[in-house]
């Protein structure tokens, strides 16, 4: 069901784009990723780890029956993600339209919305509904977005505004319905104690570390683009973002088959279970593989003509060679396994975040070299050089703290059970 999930949302997002780039040109396509790029680093600022938090915290609490603690903490930080949210919007009506090039009054919006709707999603995570989880991902929201352009909207950023504040106002009432329907007042009535359990001084202690990673993160996934718009058109930008589309292709069963690792590994960690941990993570890794390699394959035969489905235009020599580079490095990051999930949910959130810090420093230092010189090529070059350092390193890593290696093909199929 998530993998199916997952299917869909990406699918949402490729309609998304081809239509806009299709309908209303390339440079539309280019301020409309530009515009996702904005949303996912706000609200990934704007949360501040929390949403990371919350799935160790939870995982926990629910695995050791602790329905009342689990209740408390999502009311009471669940008022606090919902006031940021608001906040951003106002503040980016009034302010962040004409503070940032080509904004839109519906940025701020769009920001609060995905505050809103990545904290619930990780809440729901946490607690081990998954299928549900897998429904908050932005291709939804970009299919949503596609649905409201086809009803006559023509300005894709208002069309991706108007769908996240939906999609937050739903993702809202249906998540809230169903952590009191869950999790019922008894559960909360059963702890007299409650009240400083879900305090706030853990959980911050938790999410900072996460919040850290997270930023590191999108500095690994969005440097290249923000880049590209520095030194570039909006028209490059486009023609990049398709080929970084096609690319992640590679790792789409990542984000099921890892939204259901990552608690699992967190509660075999805590109990000592090093053997069924090794076990679970080799699983994972090789229905990772299972897809990525033969996609790869794939796409080294059909690239150019994928490419083109977004207009001839995209199909250029560049964009090709984009394409290559990008899919050489996902297919290194589906082989070489979950490692930062790992890493988070067994207690070494610092070693991941010195990880990270070396491979986001490495990419911004080869992109400022690079994309001005090389442009499309330049910025895959240094996202494919960022990725293919915290894989090598976290993988090295593993080895040295938990005593096995990560990479699927490494390992055998032999030893994955």
């Amino acid at each position: 069901m998530v993998l199916a999930f997952k299917l869909f949302g990406a699918l949402g997002g490729f309609l998304f784009s081809l239509w806009v780039a299709r309908a209303h040109g390339d440079a539309a396509m280019g301020r409309a990723e530009l515009f996702i790029l904005w949303v996912t680093v706000g609200a990934t600022l704007l949360r501040g780890g929390w949403e990371g938090a919350v799935v160790k915290v939870f995982g926990a609490w629910t695995s050791s029956g602790e329905r009342h603690r689990v209740r408390e903490g999502f009311q009471k930080w669940t008022r606090f993600m919902v006031a940021i949210g608001i906040g951003t919007a106002g503040f980016g009506w009034l302010v962040l339209s004409d503070v940032i090039p080509g904004g839109s009054k519906w940025l701020g919006g769009a920001m609060g919305a995905w505050v809103v709707i990545g904290w619930l999603a990780e809440a729901l995570r946490g607690t081990g509904h998954v299928s549900t989880y897998a429904l908050f991902q932005p291709g939804w929201w970009m299919l949503f977005a596609g649905l409201i352009m086809a009803l006559g909207c023509q300005d894709a950023t208002l069309a991706l505004g108007i769908s996240a504040v939906l999609m937050a106002g739903m993702a809202f009432l249906g998540v809230s319905w169903w952590f009191r329907r869950r999790f019922t007042s008894q559960d909360l009535e059963s702890n007299l104690t409650v009240a400083g359990q879900s305090s706030f001084r853990p959980m911050a202690r938790l999410a900072i570390p996460i919040w850290l990673g997270s930023v590191l993160h999108l500095v690994l996934s969005w440097a290249d683009t923000a880049m590209l718009s520095a030194w570039l058109t909006e028209v490059d930008v486009a023609h990049y973002r398709a080929a970084f589309r096609l690319a992640a292709l590679l790792t789409f069963t990542q984000f099921a088959v890892n939204a259901l690792g990552a608690p699992t590994f967190g509660a075999l960690h805590a109990a000592g279970e090093k053997d069924t941990l090794r076990k679970a993570v080799h699983r994972i890794g090789w229905m990772n593989t299972a897809v990525a390699v033969p996609g790869f394959l794939l796409l080294l035969l059909v690239g150019p003509w994928a490419l083109s489905l977004w207009g001839p235009a995209f199909a250029r020599d560049e964009a090709i060679t984009a394409l290559m580079l990008l899919a050489g490095a996902q297919a290194l990051n589906a082989l070489s396994g979950p490692v930062m999930y790992l890493l988070n949910m067994t207690g070494e959130e610092r070693s991941g975040l010195i990880i990270l810090g070396i491979s986001a420093v490495t990419q911004i230092v080869a992109g400022r070299v690079w994309v001005p010189e090389y442009g499309l090529v330049g910025a895959a070059a240094s996202a494919a050089l960022g990725m293919a350092a915290w894989n090598l390193i976290g993988v090295a890593w593993v080895r040295r703290q938990h005593g096995f290696w990560m990479v699927s093909l490494w390992n055998g199929w032999w030893r994955r059970g």
